[in-house]
């Protein structure tokens, strides 16, 4: 991703946090992220980075895998930063918090 395509308006710090349940582990996260059109690139030996145009997402460890990273907009956009892992159906548990740090929502798939 060149820097006129890369992520604008992202705050500071993370405010997108997710647990995430899948048998490939953080490779197979990385997959749905770049199949859901993303800019996906390796950033360490197990982590990636997943990019688009409203936020930037860390995907890394194992059993579970988290992904985190900032998102700009967080209220409007924080299930289009999830679309990628419910379309693949790849459980997890996400949450995302304002600047102050307080929590706006929690998000999860399947329901329940």
């Amino acid at each position: 991703m060149d820097a006129a395509s890369a992520p604008r308006g992202l705050p500071d710090g993370s405010n997108l946090f997710a647990t995430v349940r899948a048998s490939g582990g953080a490779e197979a996260v990385a997959r749905a992220y770049a199949r859901a059109g993303w800019a996906v690139r390796a950033c360490g030996w197990t982590e990636w980075e997943a990019r688009c145009g409203f936020a930037e997402l860390v995907v890394e460890a194992a059993d579970p895998v988290l992904v985190h990273g900032p998102v700009g907009d967080v209220a409007a956009n924080a299930e289009r930063a999830v679309a990628p892992l419910r379309e693949a159906g790849i459980p997890f548990h996400a949450e995302c918090y304002d600047a102050e740090g307080a929590l706006l929502a929690e998000l999860r798939w399947p329901p329940g």
